[in-house]
C-alpha cells in the first residue's frame, strides 16, 4: 500500500495528510477519539486497538467547580 492508498483504521476511508498517515487514523475520526485514547495513539501507532480498548470517561470533560465561600 502506497501513501496514496492508506486508509483510516477506523472508516477505512483515505488519508491524505502527512500526521493522518503517521498515526494511521484520519483527522475526521481522530477528533472523535477522547484525549487518552489520542495519547495511547501518539505514544504506540501500531497499536490503535489496544488504545481503542481503553475505557473513555462518563463526564462531559468539563472538570467540576471547587467549593467557594464568596462570602468575605
Amino acid at each position: 500500500m502506497t501513501e496514496a492508498e492508506t486508509e483510516c483504521a477506523l472508516c477505512h476511508k483515505p488519508i491524505r495528510s502527512a500526521a493522518a498517515r503517521e498515526r494511521r487514523i484520519g483527522s475526521g475520526c481522530w477528533r472523535k477519539l477522547a484525549p487518552a485514547q489520542r495519547a495511547a495513539i501518539r505514544r504506540n501507532p501500531r497499536d490503535i486497538r489496544a488504545a481503542l480498548a481503553q475505557p473513555v470517561p462518563a463526564t462531559d470533560g468539563q472538570l467540576p467547580l471547587e467549593e467557594q465561600d464568596l462570602n468575605p
